[in-house]
């Protein structure tokens, strides 16, 4: 590749922490710059795009239809690069497992319960990437010797391992639950419904298990992040539909409660591709079967 085709790296690395944490201020935190130094190397990769990235809004910012594809494959690419320089400086580190999720399978399962893994495991360093699922779907990281997500996917490289069974179903808070009339599914459609890009089909699939007719357009704002909306529904903008495995511990404390134990919309469940060879493999193997056994529980109606 030409030198010249190459967008400016530091812009690039500036876009992908921005675009990320959905704020020029946290990204200029994260990279130890200032704000405006942020907001100068933005300006110079959408001069050099020829088009804007984001839009302006009242707690941040927020990427443009035009650059959500964009911030994955800069996001995938800056990965590989991290991890391939880290394999070129540690070529010997065995007991490194690299483990890549997408962001709210990190963030609200995977993290709260891995303590118990490096428990039973002290010799195995496991270090965490996120991607978002576009990525995944296609191979995620080659750096990575395991890749959760849901749903299976063939890899030619990697076995694929079903892991646990899952299902989404609808959440809210306890001040929205209290506040509005919840007794049956239909009760629903008149608050806004909590969406994610990736899963337009969720609600409409949900209300058709539960044989509530449906409009065409459904009420409530959409997230690009599946914890994103769980965390709208914990601050009482609407009612969530979300996997099971990812609302146990909210639900636990008491920041979400399921609105009813059915129906549930079931889901792929959650899958994890390794590498059956390698320094990783027998790390990896062992760290699968760790997951296969975080059974979860059953969820109780309101």
């Amino acid at each position: 590749m030409a030198a010249q085709s190459l967008p400016p790296l530091k812009a690039l690395r500036v876009f992908e922490a921005a675009a990320r944490l959905r704020s020029f201020t946290a990204a200029a935190d994260e990279l130890s710059i200032t704000h405006s130094a942020v907001s100068q190397q933005i300006r110079v990769l959408e001069d050099y795009l020829g088009q804007p990235l984001f839009a302006r809004e009242a707690r941040g910012v927020a990427l443009l239809p035009g650059a959500q594809a964009y911030f994955a494959e800069v996001q995938g690419s800056l990965e590989r690069i991290s991890t391939a320089t880290a394999k070129l400086k540690a070529p010997s580190a065995g007991g490194v497992l690299r483990v890549c999720a997408t962001p709210s399978l990190t963030m609200k399962w995977l993290i709260p319960r891995l303590a118990t893994f490096q428990a039973a495991n002290p010799g195995v360093d496991v270090q965490l990437s996120t991607q978002a699922r576009p990525f995944l779907d296609r191979g995620g990281d080659p750096g990575s010797d395991v890749l959760i997500r849901h749903g299976f996917m063939a890899h030619s490289d990697l076995a694929c391992v079903h892991c646990l069974d899952d299902f989404h179903i609808p959440v809210a808070s306890p001040r929205f639950i209290e506040r509005n009339r919840l007794h049956a599914p239909a009760d629903c459609l008149a608050h806004p419904l909590l969406k994610i890009s990736g899963g337009m089909d969720h609600w409409p699939r949900w209300f058709a298990l539960a044989k509530v007719d449906v409009p065409p357009q459904l009420p409530g704002p959409v997230f690009d992040h599946q914890f994103l909306c769980m965390q709208a529904a914990m601050n009482d903008l609407g009612i969530a539909l979300a996997p099971w495995c990812l609302l146990e511990d909210d639900i636990r404390a008491d920041r979400l409660r399921p609105l009813f134990a059915q129906p549930q919309l079931p889901n792929a469940g959650i899958h994890a591709l390794y590498r059956q060879d390698g320094p990783a493999a027998a790390s990896a193997q062992l760290f699968i079967a760790w997951l296969c056994a975080q059974s979860p529980s059953l969820p109780n109606p309101i």
